[in-house]
């Protein structure tokens, strides 16, 4: 029997290696048990989940790349990202190229990706712990990432703006709490193959 299980693992590796998924991105890709999880759980994959809080995308895009130049062998890579950015003065061409530039990156290693982009920012950055400007233009920035992601990247399936979550799903305006990452990872698995 053993002998049987060693020859099926030589000729279909695919036979006894898990499929996984790749994420990258910020703190909301980093709640434990979060959407991610349930993304990944819907789908029938264990992942990989790269995120750190605070970061933004010329960061993920670093770690990206160093990842997939030592383990590339993923069924997918979802990206999610640009909240810090609009929260900064980075300009927001930049957030569009590197994020395009992380797409890039998984195609040059034949993998397929997801960009994520996002909950509404007139839904949930709002009452949060920075003033009111800050948050109106980290409002505003969001969109127009968001917006970009959805006309400007290619070569990768972007999900679109979810419309469940709401202030009522974050503690602090900007972070989603347990029913938030429920309601995301359920419409970004209906919409997951929607946008095919």
């Amino acid at each position: 029997m053993k002998y049987l299980v060693l020859l099926l693992a030589l000729l279909f590796p695919s036979f006894t290696k898990p499929k996984r998924i790749l994420f990258i991105g910020d703190s909301l890709t980093c709640y434990s048990k979060g959407w991610q999880h349930q993304f990944a759980k819907g789908l029938g994959f264990e992942y990989v989940n790269l995120s750190k809080g605070g970061k933004r995308t010329d960061w993920m895009y670093k770690t990206l790349h160093n990842q997939l130049s030592v383990y590339s062998d993923y069924e997918m890579v979802v990206i999610y990202g640009g909240v810090n950015d609009a929260f900064s003065y980075v300009p927001l061409s930049k957030v569009t190229n590197n994020i395009q530039n992380m797409v890039d990156e998984c195609i040059y290693y034949d993998i397929p990706v997801v960009v994520i982009s996002g909950y509404s920012p007139d839904k949930v950055l709002k009452r949060g712990p920075y003033s009111e400007a800050i948050m109106a233009r980290a409002r505003s920035r969001y969109a127009a990432i968001q917006k970009n992601m959805n006309t400007k990247l290619v070569r990768c399936d972007v999900l679109p703006v979810d419309t469940t979550v709401d202030r009522s799903d974050s503690d602090d305006g900007i972070h989603l709490r347990a029913s938030g990452h429920r309601k995301f990872a359920k419409f970004m698995l209906a919409n997951m193959y929607n946008e095919k």
